[in-house]
């Protein structure tokens, strides 16, 4: 399914700054808290890694991270690029569906701000998990929350965005159940920085959940 999102009717302006400067720029606390979760690991496949913001904190903090960054959306792509020229290899298009074509696994696998614009977290929760060896990291701006009479989604159509809030219970139930292989342990960090003000949703804190693989 395309989802007919406003970013892929950004100008070149919006590309360039969009979620790299203001309240939601590199040094968000989600940002900062994910970089922490890598400690230890060799590798991180960044799904949704937009214009290479959180590129630009690993090359600073982690330098000896082997990074690669995957998004559906061409001129974001294209802009991490020319932001990092020298690195340009590190970023590719492509659908966090078909990330078998890498042909690679990852220490860690790290999907932002992703899971919000899909219909559905199951599929793309395994095709995620798959790739990653030891933890997947999922950061959420609209977390997960008990919905009544256990609807799986709540859905929004903000201006231009095509967002779910999913149901808290579901969800878990999900990461701790419903992946193959299952998981060794679930981990959520809450409270990690709000959103743009501007936003209808912009009071809710971001929430990271890091998911562990059992030690080989």
């Amino acid at each position: 399914m395309r989802l007919k999102e406003a970013w892929r009717r950004f100008s070149r302006a919006q590309v360039d700054e969009f979620l790299r400067t203001g309240h939601e720029g590199r040094d968000h606390p989600s940002r900062l808290t994910t970089l922490a979760l890598l400690a230890g690991m060799s590798s991180v496949l960044d799904v949704g890694c937009g214009t290479g913001v959180m590129y630009e904190l690993v090359r600073e903090r982690r330098p000896d991270l082997d990074y690669l960054g995957v998004d559906v959306t061409a001129q974001f792509v294209h802009a991490a690029r020319a932001r990092f020229p020298e690195a340009a290899a590190r970023f590719q298009e492509g659908s966090l569906y078909a990330l078998d074509r890498l042909g690679r696994t990852f220490d860690a696998v790290l999907a932002r701000h992703v899971l919000e614009h899909l219909p559905d977290y199951t599929p793309a929760v395994q095709h995620l998990w798959s790739r990653a060896r030891r933890k997947l990291i999922i950061v959420f701006y609209l977390p997960p929350r008990p919905l009544r009479f256990r609807r799986r989604r709540d859905e929004r159509f903000e201006k231009g965005f095509y967002t779910h809030t999913y149901d808290l219970g579901r969800f878990v139930e999900h990461l701790l159940d419903g992946l193959e292989p299952r998981p060794a342990e679930l981990r959520i960090h809450p409270r990690q920085g709000t959103s743009d003000p501007h936003f209808a949703w912009g009071d809710r804190a971001n929430v990271v959940y890091e998911v562990l693989r059992a030690a080989p």
